[in-house]
């Protein structure tokens, strides 16, 4: 049996309300909300945390590959799966691919990963598909309110599965509907009755019918409908014409999410997944020059299968973003007068040499009296032996903050304030890391502290990450 053994999400801290872009422009805002990267989130670090997501629920001993799938890639020519890999601490053996170009790569991916575990001789190898996307649209118009920014990932394995794989097609469909030119900070798109007559409504209800007529099914036997949608209405006259009832549907989460790209379908995957029952038919579709069909069955394991509320806990501790001018900087789409950004070192020598601190946050433990130290130092300061430690990993706990200072001057212009925190995390390990994604007046001692994989600045001209605290959002069940 092979199909989908774990799953993972990531949705960002901050949300926009629909209305608050509407009112910056004087047009009336659509219905909803959509989610806001911060401003040292972009693709990588969402698939980063969706994948982790996903890998705390499978273990990281047998996955031998790691997928990405994004069209809004910080590197145009470098391989962001091996960055994401490194990072999910997956070693130096594990086969890693980047798919790009269109908004269905998530289910590309996904179904690339499937017929390898279908080819693989090893039923115990596991490949993790992670899709993130943070895409930019013209200010002002329908888009740039639809969007939205997130993460997700999914296991594919042939043990433990919690949904079997059944089948797959594929159509396409070369039209011109929406793209990214080389240099494009945002989105082209075209005339969007166009898009859905000869783009989105085709391309969809061709490949959802083939794959019903290639596994034997008709529309009333799928439990629910999983589809990618460009906006607000167009998935509803999607499950009209392909023949199912509206209560079948998934909830594209359009009112509070978003279209988030690549990671779309994978999301409402993981979402459909929250609430599944043993022996429910899932279908997902995902549109981009074409579409992906594919169908899943839910096995026994999913009663097995915790956390379930893979995506619906991150709804419990959001904050809304209220400043219009703040998003455009954060999105480079507006640049604000120069500030000065928090300053680690960069260049490639360094970012290669110290990836065990910056990409994977390993500390030393003695192996002599078990002290711990961050960074990892070859000498331990309590008992003074040499090279007598082992590196591990700490990201994976949760922290408890000792104490913090707010510096004013050391950020962003749009983004000034730096928490500046010391931290002991599970075992004891103290670490000193800035803050993310909080409100200044519920910092207090002795608060719950989780890691999150960051962009740090753009010198030496490339992305420079690092972790940094937040405040503890993983509610378990």
């Amino acid at each position: 049996m092979v199909g989908i053994t774990s799953a993972g999400a990531y949705l960002p801290y901050y949300y926009m309300e629909r209305s608050t872009i509407g009112k910056a422009w004087n047009v009336k805002g659509q219905k909803g909300r959509r989610t806001i990267a911060n401003v040292d989130e972009d693709s990588v670090t969402m698939a980063v945390e969706a994948a982790l997501d996903c890998l705390r629920r499978t273990g990281r001993e047998n996955v031998k590959a790691l997928y990405y799938a994004s069209v809004s890639s910080p590197y145009v020519e470098k391989s962001n799966s091996v960055l994401v890999s490194t990072v999910c601490d997956l070693g130096k053996n594990v086969y890693t691919a980047d798919v790009s170009g269109a908004l269905r790569s998530g289910t590309t991916a996904l179904r690339i990963a499937i017929n390898a575990a279908i080819a693989g001789s090893n039923k115990h190898d596991i490949s993790i598909v992670t899709a993130a996307d943070c895409r930019n649209a013209a200010p002002k118009s329908a888009s740039e309110q639809l969007f939205g920014d997130a993460g997700a990932a999914v296991a594919v394995g042939c043990e433990n599965v919690i949904a079997e794989y059944l089948g797959a097609v594929a159509v396409t469909n070369e039209i011109n509907d929406t793209w990214r030119n080389d240099g494009d900070d945002r989105i082209n798109i075209t005339e969007t009755r166009f898009i859905n007559e000869m783009g989105y409504w085709p391309s969809m209800s061709t490949a959802i019918k083939q794959l019903l007529a290639e596994t034997g099914h008709v529309p009333a036997d799928i439990t629910k409908l999983i589809v990618t949608t460009p906006g607000m209405k167009e998935h509803l006259k999607l499950v009209k014409i392909s023949g199912f009832a509206p209560e079948q549907l998934q909830d594209p989460m359009m009112d509070c999410v978003g279209d988030c790209g690549t990671a779309q379908p994978l999301l409402l995957l993981n979402k459909a997944l929250e609430d599944a029952k043993p022996d429910d038919l899932l279908l997902v579709a995902a549109y981009g020059n074409g579409a992906d069909a594919m169908l899943f069955r839910v096995t026994e394991n999913i009663r097995q299968f915790r956390p379930k509320r893979v995506v619906s806990r991150y709804f419990d501790r959001q904050a809304e973003f209220f400043e219009y001018s703040r998003f455009l900087s954060f999105r480079n789409l507006l640049i604000p007068v120069q500030g000065q950004p928090y300053d680690i070192p960069a260049a490639p020598v360094i970012s290669w040499r110290e990836q065990n601190v910056y990409l994977q946050l390993k500390a030393s433990r003695c192996t002599k009296c078990g002290t711990w130290t961050f960074p990892p130092q070859r000498i331990c300061y309590n008992c003074r032996s040499k090279d007598s430690y082992e590196e591990v990993r700490r990201y994976d706990g949760i922290a408890t903050l000792n104490s913090w200072s707010c510096d004013r001057l050391a950020g962003r212009s749009d983004d000034p304030v730096v928490v500046q925190c010391i931290a002991d995390d599970q075992d004891g390990c103290r670490l000193y890391l800035i803050m993310a994604d909080f409100k200044e007046e519920e910092i207090c001692k002795d608060m719950k502290m989780e890691f999150t994989f960051r962009k740090i600045h753009n010198q030496a001209n490339f992305p420079n990450y690092y972790w940094k605290f937040r405040p503890a959002r993983k509610v378990e069940e």
